[in-house]
């Protein structure tokens, strides 16, 4: 499907936005911990998903940029 700007948006079905880091309970430090979890079947355009990514880095991750990591799951229609 082409948008107003004449570039194919691709649609993504679901996605889910996971931070992983280190949590602190009382005085422990547990680390590789999940620390927020977005998901939705909904669906979205790629440019949004993208637009997404960029503000949710910004607001939830803003002290601390670490790496990012993106799998791309394709499931085909038997």
């Amino acid at each position: 499907m082409a948008g107003k700007d004449g570039y194919i948006n691709m649609y993504i079905d679901s996605y889910e936005i996971v931070t992983i880091g280190t949590k602190y309970i009382g005085n422990k430090e547990k680390k590789n911990q999940v620390l927020t979890h977005v998901h939705s079947d909904d669906g979205i355009i790629l440019k949004r998903l993208c637009e997404l990514i960029d503000t949710y880095d910004d607001t939830v991750n803003f002290r601390e940029h670490g790496k990012c990591k993106i799998t791309v799951e394709f499931i085909k229609n038997e």
